[in-house]
């Protein structure tokens, strides 16, 4: 793969706008520093990271090579100054995640590599990449966590029963949805290929096997552009509700449609061709004015040690 490596990319030339609008809605919510106190208090992340550590493989130079070398790859291309490790997980779900604040881990599934092109892994490890560069992965482990947390602490365990409102859940999940968006142009950034993201999410949305080789990837274009989706007046009250009632829906139409209106507004090749560049720098580091920690992410809400809002 010959892909054009974008030199001090800032995750803010391609977030969509939608993510921060739903992440300011989300700051904005009560509860939520509490439950980031809570979060970090309990040490709660460490779940994720000793379930993916403890029960998949790792891929690295020795396992897995040709997968470590995409990830090395998506790396570079989207300017991610650190390397993440990466782990292979069982189920026939076409799904990657991410895990870790300070020290992030990808997780693939085996059905990812069964099922994608090396072209496609990049689009997907894209993604996750994406997710680490916009700080997306506290929420997200967050909001896995919150249904559980709602229906089995209740108000008398860890104090966190009580402060998990209706609202905070909304806010959570509206967000999700909305940061999807903002994955999906940094993997499309990572694979440079519209036809090979578009491919991927075709798989995703349940493309049978025996029709990849004869699959029209124009034909879903074409049904992603007449997608209608919500109008931006109502998107907001309707995709709440839509939001809890269909938590693991992926809605692979609709992010292809809000993908190619990112390439019709020419905002895509601004970005491959570093027109974009211009973005205001933040100073590289700062201190909790709580605990005093050092907080290398320009972009962090809160305190990675205390929980408090920066």
């Amino acid at each position: 793969m010959n892909l054009k490596k974008l030199t001090d990319l800032n995750p803010k030339e391609y977030e969509h706008p939608f993510d921060k609008k739903a992440l300011d809605t989300l700051h904005g919510t009560k509860g939520l520093d509490t439950l980031v106190k809570k979060f970090y208090e309990y040490g709660v992340e460490k779940i994720f990271r000793i379930q993916i550590k403890g029960s998949n493989l790792k891929v690295d130079t020795n396992n897995f090579p040709e997968i470590h070398n995409l990830l090395l790859e998506s790396r570079s291309v989207l300017n991610l100054s650190i390397i993440p490790e990466l782990y292979l997980f069982h189920t026939d779900e076409l799904q990657g995640i991410t895990t870790g604040v300070d020290y992030p881990i990808i997780a693939l599934s085996n059905g990812c590599v069964d099922n994608f092109t090396d072209e496609e892994l990049v689009f997907i490890i894209g993604r996750e990449i994406g997710h680490i560069k916009s700080q997306h992965v506290l929420y997200y482990e967050i909001g896995t966590l919150l249904p559980l947390l709602s229906e089995v602490l209740g108000s008398f365990t860890l104090g966190i029963g009580s402060i998990i409102s209706y609202g905070l859940q909304v806010a959570l999940l509206q967000w999700q949805r909305m940061s999807e968006y903002t994955a999906d142009r940094a993997g499309l950034l990572a694979c440079q290929n519209l036809e090979v993201a578009v491919s991927a999410l075709s798989k995703i949305s349940g493309l049978p096997n025996k029709y990849y080789s004869s699959f029209d990837v124009d034909g879903f274009i074409h049904q992603a552009r007449q997608f209608e989706g919500f109008d931006v007046g109502n998107y907001n009250k309707v995709i709440k509700y839509v939001s809890l009632m269909l938590g693991d829906h992926k809605w692979t139409v609709d992010r292809t449609n809000e993908l190619l209106k990112w390439i019709d507004s020419g905002q895509y090749d601004a970005v491959l061709e570093r027109k974009t560049l211009e973005v205001t720098e933040a100073p590289k580091f700062n201190f909790c004015s709580h605990c005093g920690t050092r907080i290398l992410s320009v972009t962090a809400s809160f305190c990675p040690k205390c929980g408090n809002r920066v």
